[in-house]
């Protein structure tokens, strides 16, 4: 029973506050930031379990190494990469040991759309806690009601009771759900154990309300190590721990004007020592559409740009754009002050800028940060049809969005970048392997074209919504697989018949594993029983039939791993 008392404070503190509404800003940081660290403090309690240290710092969560193993350094790989959401009905079918083993190739990663459990996984973790937490109080209560009872039938029924709770109970210190980027993290641990997050300490969203996204920076400890950041020590809260990571400060105390605002997701920075050298990291992921009203965007032109007109900014910029640039454009106004600051010019911007690399008013928003360069210039999101509307082939690859910014006079010793194309790396053949049912081989010279299989059973798989006691079931992030793609209206590859027996196996692994997971209801552990029939068609249709449609053509790649490739910057220092 002690180990149930253990958390049962910090517990009632985390499920009063689990619910307040999505704010962002110095005077309510504090509060977002203290649901965070609880929320880090039970993932160490229930998760981590000593087996690697976990520090809920105010400025970052630290997630450290499992251990340190002596290994050769030569080149430093520092990357980017936006995961997609892991955790959420987006991402329900990630296939995390492929993503840490492309992870694995290097030696610092910025990982952006990170996530707290939601949805279903949320409710359960909720449920698991409100057990641990009121299990105690109703333990004692039963065996106050036993002391009464005279018969012994039912003071055995008491007992089983009792006895049932209490195990209950410890069982449920196994339910708690793992976010996704925990989950990431696991998975290198694996590969090396050395792998280690410093993770932001709080969540932001573009829209109030939305859902909030941290980014963090995965990190081999044999190959580096976290350095004072003189900003972090500067703007140093209570609890926040070594100076090493910590939001950008965006309010007027360093840049001479409240800038927070025009915000949805707050840069994050940490500092590594890699040999003698020590660098700075900012990451991000830039907003894609401004949801500000009219006067609002007047305010955000005039206090980023100078004027309240975009058309007297020049070519490139315009409605659709201008928030991304003033995000962008107010980070590199940040490094450049940081650098003139401490004297430090050895700091990167690596984020998913949601801007392409050929648009001209790239050479304006330079100017903010004297000697950037723009580096990236090959794409860098999925595509997920095969063919553009004139019938050209899309090879699986969109917009350039990912990029870094940084003054190649600071950093002579590392390269100009490069995309981890998944369709060009050797991580295809594991995927192909996995995955692939249809009668082809992607991206090779062979490709055996069919036009309009006629298959109705497959077509009605891909086209059917799921319905649960004969009504459509609601789609929320989290929980079951999302249906608002346009379904395609015919087959254009054959299932194989080895391409069905792969799905098959696939999704009745996928399935056993469903059905061995339980969850807590009315205080009791149960088979947990949600919506597996819908997640198991979910994975039939997005992650496998969908490939025998051209306009889903590459989505799979989306499903298992990410809708973005790494970019990866290569230094010796």
């Amino acid at each position: 029973m002690k180990e149930f008392l253990l958390l049962a404070s910090l517990i009632f503190s985390f499920s009063l506050r689990a619910d307040e509404s999505n704010l962002k800003g110095s005077e309510d940081d504090a509060t977002k930031i203290t649901q965070y660290r609880e929320r880090c403090e039970v993932i160490n309690t229930l998760l981590v379990k000593d087996t690697f240290k976990l520090n809920c710092y105010s400025n970052y969560n630290h997630y450290g190494p499992t251990s340190k193993q002596l290994r050769a350094t030569g080149a430093l790989k520092i990357a980017n990469y936006n995961l997609l959401h892991p955790g959420t009905s987006k991402a329900l079918f990630k296939d995390y040991g492929l993503v840490a083993k492309i992870m694995n190739q290097y030696d610092v990663v910025s990982g952006l759309e990170l996530l707290a459990t939601v949805g279903h996984d949320e409710a359960n973790n909720k449920a698991v806690l409100d057990l641990i937490r009121t299990s105690p109080a109703m333990v004692e209560k039963l065996r106050a009601a036993k002391a009464k009872l005279k018969d012994a039938a039912k003071i055995q029924e008491m007992d089983n009771k009792i006895n049932k709770l209490i195990t209950d109970t410890r069982a449920a210190y196994d339910l708690y759900r793992a976010p996704g980027y925990m989950r990431a993290l696991l998975e290198l641990k694996k590969l090396d154990p050395s792998w280690s997050l410093i993770l932001s300490p709080r969540g932001d969203s573009a829209i109030e309300g939305s859902v909030e996204e941290l980014a963090g920076f995965f990190y081999r400890a044999n190959s580096v190590t976290p350095a004072t950041n003189p900003h972090c020590k500067e703007y140093a809260g209570e609890d926040a721990g070594p100076p090493v990571a910590c939001i950008i400060t965006l309010t007027k105390d360093f840049m001479g004007k409240d800038l927070l605002q025009y915000f949805s997701r707050r840069p994050f920075m940490a500092t590594f020592k890699a040999n003698n050298t020590t660098f700075t990291l900012v990451t991000s992921h830039v907003v894609y559409t401004y949801s500000g009203d009219e006067a609002a965007e007047k305010n955000l032109l005039q206090d980023v740009f100078g004027t309240d007109d975009i058309k007297k900014l020049g070519p490139g910029i315009n409605s659709a754009n201008f928030a991304r640039y003033a995000e962008v454009k107010t980070t590199l106004e940040f490094m450049n002050r940081f650098k003139k600051k401490y004297n430090d010019a050895k700091i990167i911007y690596q984020a998913d800028t949601n801007l392409v690399s050929n648009n001209p008013y790239w050479t304006e928003v330079l100017k903010s940060f004297p000697g950037a360069e723009l580096l990236i210039k090959d794409p860098t999101t999925l595509s997920p049809t095969r063919y553009m509307s004139g019938g050209k082939e899309t090879n699986g690859e969109a917009n350039d969005y990912d990029h870094f910014i940084l003054d190649k006079s600071e950093f002579k010793g590392c390269n100009s970048g490069e995309v981890y194309n998944y369709y060009k790396e050797n991580i295809y053949k594991d995927i192909e392997a996995r995955y692939v049912i249809r009668k082809e081989t992607v991206g090779l010279t062979k490709k055996y074209f069919r036009p309009e299989v006629d298959n109705e059973r497959l077509l009605g798989l891909l086209t059917q919504r799921p319905v649960v006691n004969g009504e459509d079931v609601p789609v929320l992030d989290g929980d079951i697989p999302p249906t608002d793609d346009p379904a395609p209206i015919k087959l254009d590859y054959e299932l194989t018949p080895a391409g069905q027996s792969k799905m098959d196996r696939f999704v009745a692994v996928f399935g056993k594993n469903l059905k061995a997971m339980n969850t807590v209801k009315n205080s009791e552990v149960v088979a947990d029983d949600f919506q597996v029939t819908e997640r198991l068609e979910g994975m039939n249709r997005r992650v496998f039939l969908r490939q025998l449609t051209n306009p889903f053509y590459y989505r799979f790649m989306q499903e298992v791993l990410s809708d973005h490739f790494p970019v990866v910057l290569t230094c010796k220092f």
